[in-house]
């Protein structure tokens, strides 16, 4: 029996509500679990925030047990605190290749590797040396 961290839905149409759960990895979404691991409201509160609850105790001991967290619950772990980042790439169409820009876990933005500034000063400063000598050869 293979145990998945995944979450529930509760709710009402348009009103999303999650719980947690740790669950056999053949059960429905929605059925037979094993223990429920927390809560997390993906709506803004009045405080403009989501709402996250989770008891790290039984998440740990689930995780050291051999349980395999799904995506979302990965990346609400993540922010949380108890696992590291999930590897995040952009895909430009499914099964496609991917792309060369990468992901921030924390707010979901591209990230692009760019040269320093100073580094691309050192290249113009390079460039311009390279032509004031052969200005002083042809003169």
């Amino acid at each position: 029996m293979v145990v998945r961290l995944r979450l529930s839905r509760f709710g009402c149409k348009n009103k999303p509500f999650y719980r947690v759960m740790a669950a056999d990895s053949r059960s429905p979404r929605d059925g037979k679990h094993l223990e429920v691991l927390g809560y997390y409201n993906p709506l803004p509160g009045q405080d403009g925030g989501k709402r996250m609850g989770l008891n790290f105790d039984r998440v740990k001991y689930w995780l050291s047990v051999g349980a395999q967290p799904s995506d979302p619950v990965q990346r609400l772990l993540f922010r949380a605190g108890l696992l590291p980042p999930p590897p995040m790439m952009a895909m430009g169409r499914k099964g496609g290749p991917q792309k060369e820009c990468y992901v921030d876990p924390m707010s979901g933005r591209y990230t692009t590797k760019e040269k320093p500034t100073n580094a691309k000063q050192a290249a113009d400063a390079e460039g311009d040396e390279g032509n004031d000598e052969e200005n002083a050869t042809t003169s």
